[in-house]
């Protein structure tokens, strides 16, 4: 509980971006170095949340570690809750107010752009667009570049 009113404390107040993850990781968030997290970060069972290194959270990020109705009858009749890890490896990009449900992997040095619903797993260098989130681009990896 203490770490849950910890993570809702430091989603609002102004700090440091990199402030802001050591004190995540504090919470109990798996959470590697040089990671940047803004304001309005909501996570539901931060115990499956990991994240790598020199990763860019922006604005109003959901990370959704589990989704289920509560105390509805969707719960006890059709059973739709769902928790699963979400692994988010390094250099990774979330853009403003994208939401990762559960069970989802952002491959190294993926985009994820503003306002995308993930509901599967981005590819390494994969760029994921849109409602629900379709990859969109595979970036060349820059060793490659040159090559023909």
């Amino acid at each position: 509980m203490v770490g849950k009113l910890l993570r809702y404390f430091l989603s609002m107040v102004p700090m440091g971006l990199g402030l802001r993850a050591a004190l995540y990781r504090m919470s109990g968030m798996q959470i590697g170095s040089r990671v940047s997290i803004d304001r309005g970060l909501h996570v539901t069972q931060a115990h499956l949340i990991r994240i790598g290194d020199r990763v860019t959270i922006s604005a109003g990020v959901s990370l959704l570690g589990e989704m289920t109705s509560v105390h509805s009858r969707l719960e006890s009749e059709f059973n739709i809750r769902r928790a699963a890890p979400i692994v988010i490896e390094d250099d990774v990009y979330i853009g403003v107010k994208a939401t990762v449900v559960p069970g989802v992997r952002l491959g190294t040095m993926s985009t994820v752009a503003a306002n995308t619903l993930v509901i599967s797993d981005v590819p390494p260098y994969g760029v994921v667009v849109g409602v629900p989130g379709r990859v969109m681009l595979i970036r060349q990896k820059p060793e490659a570049a040159g090559e023909s």
